[in-house]
């Protein structure tokens, strides 16, 4: 077993030379095959975790590694972090993260996901008549891969259409890693007030959306949590199912425009292929490109080198996805793919809520696009995209469009 020393610890988030594969340090690191130390913002060095089995290793296991931000050795992406999401389940540990994600759970299985299929795709036809009527060229982030999760997010919570401009921007400002402590704190709060103003109007105006089930059965009957807890949580299924469910249309239909032979094989036979290009796509972006992370709960050895309790760990999800110990040419793109041990999701008990409603979205935004609009193509040469290197989740800043 070894020990690491901070020094000479890269600056992190790492910025991709290329956008289409992970940072060259990533890989650099993977291939060492042992964490090394970062230095975040706060000139903190936690460690980098970089190959599959060691990240499967450090969030599969309970007790040795916790996810509370409040923790004093917590590696958080900036100040706010643990004023905006101390009080937010998927923050902690044990008995504080399992009772509440139950709660959760029922609206975001598979079965529940599979349901709102019809009208998801119902959803996805009008974005497209919108666009097909409209003027050229158009950014497909903002009108179709932003506008999809957007609506879909607040018809499963049960916000009106006409309120998701808030929903939207406030939680694009919360996942920059950049934006002033002062800024996020801001956009969590008009996010807080307008879910709070819905959550008590559902007490009188009861209906099927989540926060009307939270408030009136979780809230009132049961008493199993607080008003307030209600409210958080709604905020936290907009994180769950909205910005990165974006990205990621947002970085799939780019990926189908530069390989038209996998867009073919997709439009192909959509019910086949759609399902396998989802999980591939997953694993080819990565997007989650900062997270997850965790605090070291007691000594603990990963991949050779001893990983002392109170420091902190980031998990770098796109040198995982890439591991070629686990996937066969791991930097082609192939929705043909059958291995499916990718953690784009995540992995253990803290993986997404969202990813059952994450992949219908995507298996009905992509071949339904791709139908409707043959001859597809960028606007712009493809060396004028911009990326979000600087945010949580990796993603388009803007994909415009002609056809």
């Amino acid at each position: 077993m070894t020990t690491e020393t901070a020094a000479e610890a890269p600056s992190f988030p790492l910025t991709r030379g290329c956008p289409f594969a992970p940072p060259e340090t990533a890989t650099a690191f993977r291939e060492a095959d042992a964490p090394r130390r970062v230095t975040i913002w706060d000139g903190s060095t936690p460690w980098l975790i970089t190959r599959h089995d060691q990240i499967q290793q450090v969030l599969g296991a309970r007790g040795a590694f916790g996810a509370d931000v409040t923790d004093p050795g917590f590696p958080n992406t900036s100040s706010a972090q643990p004023t905006v999401e101390g009080e937010i389940f998927f923050r902690k540990d044990g008995d504080e993260h399992l009772p509440i994600r139950r709660i959760l759970n029922p609206d975001f299985t598979a079965k529940r996901s599979e349901a709102l299929r019809p009208r998801i795709a119902e959803l996805t036809e009008v974005l497209l008549d919108k666009l097909e009527s409209g003027s050229r060229p158009v950014d497909l982030v903002e009108e179709y891969a932003l506008a999809l999760p957007t609506v879909v997010i607040c018809e499963v919570l049960g916000v009106p259409y006409e309120e998701s401009p808030v929903v939207h921007e406030s939680s694009k400002k919360l996942v920059q890693l950049s934006l002033p402590m002062e800024e996020k704190v801001a956009a969590h709060q008009a996010l807080h007030e307008n879910l709070a103003r819905n959550m008590e109007k559902k007490r009188t105006e009861p209906d099927d959306g989540l926060l009307s089930r939270l408030v009136n059965t979780f809230v009132d009957e049961k008493e199993q949590i607080s008003f307030e807890d209600a409210v958080r949580l709604g905020t936290l299924v907009i994180g769950a199912g909205h910005e990165t469910t974006a990205n990621m249309i947002g970085l799939g239909i780019l990926a189908f425009l530069r390989e038209p032979e996998q867009r073919a094989i997709l439009l192909s036979a959509p019910a086949t292929y759609a399902g396998s290009a989802t999980e591939e796509m997953m694993r080819y972006w990565s997007m989650v490109q900062t997270e997850p992370r965790r605090v070291c709960l007691e000594d603990t050895e990963v991949g050779g080198v001893l990983i002392k309790a109170g420091e902190g760990i980031i998990c770098n999800l796109p040198a995982a996805n890439r591991d070629p110990e686990v996937f066969a040419e791991p930097e082609t793109l192939d929705i043909t793919r059958t291995e499916r041990r990718h953690i784009g999701f995540g992995f253990g008990i803290h993986q997404c809520l969202g990813q059952n409603l994450s992949r219908v979205e995507m298996q009905e935004a992509w071949p339904r696009l791709f139908r409707r609009f043959s001859g597809l193509r960028l606007a712009v040469d493809e060396k004028e995209l911009h990326f979000h290197d600087d945010a949580l989740t990796y993603g388009l800043e803007e994909l415009p469009v002609t056809w």
